[in-house]
């Protein structure tokens, strides 16, 4: 769409043709102002030039008391405003410039800019078609007609967009089976019989792995600010020796978005979900996501939202329950070279057992999440996130006589390197440690992996 990152102001032919009406609107200024603000003037134009659209606004904006209405100043200065993130101001600026030189085609072409900024598209459709209209250099017409072309597409929502990706993985895991190490416990409800001694596949086992995914995201415009958003994906993950354990699952959501000017997005999605182990169900899920999501003028992402779902287990139906999830994430681009980006995140939620006789396995559980990415060196991007999550259940468990709490710590770090621009190349290590009052639920897991992913 037309956001103030998607409407680029270097675009190179009209951003020639800009950096001319600077240069001649700094010499007319620098002719008819006075010393200081004849030196400002040289400044923000020198700026300018630089490419420092902040510290030209900087300069700029102090003398606009004084030469308000004079369109050589007023196009600077609307200049600056736009290339430092003030759509608004430039907008004022430029209808100044137009006010006094109706035929000044930079000003109107950069008022158009001015308006794809603040998501005014039909306003900036205006303006461009006006400059494309007159005898402006090709170069110029070429980028504008792109601007109106986008534009178009965008009144539409952006058009039908569809985005695939295939990702192979193989790697070791420590631990398939989320299972503790003890192979003799306890069990408080048959203490008299001494100890009991598990049997194979209720303990840890380490195996080599292979794992191949796929996505396929639809995105699809119905207005100006609504999107049909469709989204299908699958995977199936083989283990060398412990084939019990394979997994499979498909997943498909279905929702539907509402953009506002000033509000964020809202996003309203239906869930679906099949979990197969060793090649039979093991769990279907279904419901429903409620989002909201807001990105700053600095560049932070903020998101609130609902979850609930509907778990049926098609093999032991007495664990069939109902989940509720809430969260909040905050996510921020740093800048600079490295292109830095950090998140962190909290959630908390509730797992009710529809089957009254089995309330033990009911829980409420709240967590945490942070972490981040940045490149190391061309082509190179690192990752790391952590998480915790603790869980409480309502009811004693009926063999171990106490209420079972459970807190698990995962930890994550991965390379990816972008062989080219549709072909990624990743390695990842993670870490999960689950401790629990009741032993079977303790358990160490350490997974390693290198992925292949193709985007198309």
């Amino acid at each position: 769409m037309w956001s103030r990152g998607g409407a680029p102001g270097a675009a190179l032919g009209l951003g020639l043709w800009r950096t001319r009406a600077v240069i001649l609107a700094a010499v007319l200024l620098l002719g008819a102002a006075g010393t200081a603000a004849a030196g400002a003037m040289e400044e923000g134009a020198r700026l300018l030039g630089a490419g420092d659209a902040q510290g030209a606004y900087a300069v700029l904006k102090p003398e606009e008391r004084g030469h308000a209405g004079n369109p050589d100043y007023d196009y600077m200065l609307g200049v600056a405003a736009i290339d430092s993130g003030r759509p608004a101001e430039a907008v004022a600026a430029f209808e100044r410039v137009l006010a006094v030189k109706p035929d000044h085609l930079q000003a109107r072409a950069e008022l158009g800019r001015a308006y794809i900024a603040m998501n005014e598209p039909e306003a900036a459709r205006r303006e461009l078609a006006a400059v494309s209209a007159q005898n402006v250099p090709d170069d110029v017409r070429a980028t504008i007609d792109r601007y109106v072309t986008a534009l178009d597409t965008g009144l539409s929502g952006g058009g039908t967009q569809i985005r695939s990706n295939v990702t192979v993985r193989a790697g070791y895991d420590s631990n398939v089976n989320n299972s503790t190490s003890d192979s003799r416990i306890l069990i408080p409800a048959f203490a008299g019989l001494g100890f009991a001694t598990l049997g194979p596949g209720a303990t840890s086992e380490d195996d080599y792995f292979g794992e191949i995914s796929g996505r396929v995201s639809l995105t699809h415009g119905l207005a100006l600010d609504k999107q049909l958003l469709v989204d299908l994906n699958a995977s199936y993950r083989g283990n060398a020796d412990a084939d019990q354990f394979n997994q499979a699952l498909a997943g498909a959501n279905i929702g539907f978005a509402q953009r506002t000017p000033d509000h964020g997005t809202f996003t309203v999605t239906a869930q679906l979900q099949s979990y197969w182990v060793d090649d039979e169900a093991y769990r279907y899920t279904y419901g429903a996501l409620g989002q909201w999501s807001y990105r700053t003028g600095g560049n932070t992402d903020l998101a609130l939202y609902l979850q609930y779902a509907k778990l049926n287990y098609p093999n032991n139906s007495v664990q069939n329950a109902n989940r509720y999830t809430a969260g909040a994430t905050v996510g921020k681009a740093l800048g600079g070279a490295s292109e830095p980006y950090v998140f962190a995140g909290a959630y908390a939620g509730y797992e009710k057992l529809t089957d009254g006789n089995f309330d033990h396995l009911t829980y409420g559980f709240g967590g945490l999440r942070a972490g981040g990415e940045m490149t190391l060196m061309p082509r190179l991007r690192g990752y790391a996130s952590a998480a915790v999550e603790v869980s409480d259940y309502k009811n004693p468990d009926p063999l171990f006589l106490e209420e079972r709490s459970v807190v698990r710590a995962d930890a994550t770090a991965g390379l990816r390197y972008q062989l080219r621009n549709d072909l990624t190349l990743g390695g990842e290590v993670s870490y999960t440690r689950s401790d629990s009052n009741i032993v079977l639920y303790e358990y160490d897991r350490v997974v390693a992996s290198v992925s292949l992913s193709l985007d198309f």
